[in-house]
């Protein structure tokens, strides 16, 4: 007996805009900055715009993986004496071989140099904890103070951080002023300074 197949019945769908979904589909993004909107050409491919701007599409076929056949052949024709590169253009048309490409640089190089300057007036140079980092040091130091031992055991150390990592957070923490200075302002300590607590930082004492 054979298997009878239901298919669903195709129905045409009044209420889609078929101009705006097309768009959708192929459309390669809106692009929000309005500097790199600008240097962007949208009558060229994808490809193309990174190519001529002097940036890469794929990493993989940027920097390509070392083929060692080249490499032999490269080798073989160095041991043999043999180089296009040493060859003139009638011995070259006498074997066949193709005038070398000139590599030359993008047409719009400019624009890698526009982008590191929009990289580096954007860039923070302060580093700066996250709010949940700062809370949970907040508290391990409201109740422990220095001591990286009681840390270690507590039971909201959820992150099972050894006394090291403690210390290492706790002296970022300390190394940063606009945050740390509201922590001492809260427990109401002196600003700019650090606290006079009993540190436990040396290896022996852990012995």
């Amino acid at each position: 007996m054979k298997i009878r197949k239901n298919h669903a019945r195709k129905r045409y769908r009044y209420n889609v805009n078929r101009k705006t979904m097309n768009k959708t589909r192929s459309s390669t993004g809106k692009i929000k900055d309005p500097r790199m909107k600008k240097m962007w050409m949208e009558e060229q491919r994808v490809g193309t715009n990174f190519s001529e701007m002097g940036l890469a599409q794929d990493v993989n076929k940027a920097i390509a993986i070392p083929s060692y056949k080249q490499d032999r052949l490269l080798a073989a024709r160095v041991v043999n004496g043999f180089l296009e590169e040493d060859l003139d253009e009638d011995e070259r048309r006498a074997l066949g071989l193709k005038k070398p490409v000139v590599e030359e640089g993008p047409k719009r190089g400019h624009v890698v140099q526009e982008l590191e300057q929009l990289a580096s007036e954007r860039a923070d140079p302060e580093f700066r904890l996250p709010k949940g980092v700062v809370k949970e040091l907040s508290y391990f130091l409201n109740k422990h103070k220095f001591n990286y031992k009681a840390m270690v055991a507590d039971r909201k150390n959820f992150g099972q951080l050894t006394w090291r990592q403690f210390r290492l957070k706790i002296r970022r923490f300390m190394s940063i002023p606009e945050q740390f200075n509201v922590y001492l302002e809260q427990k109401k300590l002196p600003v700019d300074v650090k606290p006079d607590w009993e540190e436990y930082e040396s290896d022996s004492e852990w012995k």
